[in-house]
């Protein structure tokens, strides 16, 4: 006499299964937005917290204290090294045709985006010696 699985059980695992992955996904989904926040958070404080370092330092030295750029990075160019001129390591660059999230792109002389989801961009300026976010105000209060 073989045992094995009737069909009944076999729909019922089935079914069983996929209501339980109907509320596994978007939670999945939300830890992962969540982690894109949060990792930004920690980049604009280290980038914010090394112009203000750059600004004390040439201050110090008597010096300008103006900062025009944050790095020597190409415009739009994948790979390249972002923030050099006042972070100690190194955020890699992608580009605005990858759309690879989690990825800063550097989109002109002291301009960035940071990629949250596909469809979500956080827009920055180096503006006046300070990093500012430029996107929307709900954007940019979460993740301030």
């Amino acid at each position: 006499m073989h045992k094995a699985f009737s069909l009944l059980e076999l729909l019922i695992v089935i079914a069983t299964i996929s209501i339980i992955l109907t509320f596994a996904i978007p939670k999945f989904n939300n830890i992962t937005s969540t982690s894109k926040i949060i990792e930004l958070k920690s980049n604009l404080a280290i980038i914010r917290n090394g112009i203000n370092k750059f600004k004390t330092n040439q201050i110090l030295l008597s010096q300008s204290s103006i900062i025009t750029s944050l790095d020597s990075a190409i415009v739009e160019k994948e790979n390249e090294l972002l923030f050099t001129k006042v972070i100690d390591f190194s955020i890699v660059s992608s580009n605005s045709n990858i759309n690879e999230i989690g990825k800063w792109i550097k989109t002109s002389q002291s301009s960035y985006e940071y990629l949250l989801s596909s469809s979500k961009k956080v827009l920055f300026s180096l503006e006046d010696n300070n990093f500012k976010c430029k996107s929307s105000f709900e954007i940019c209060k979460e993740i301030e």
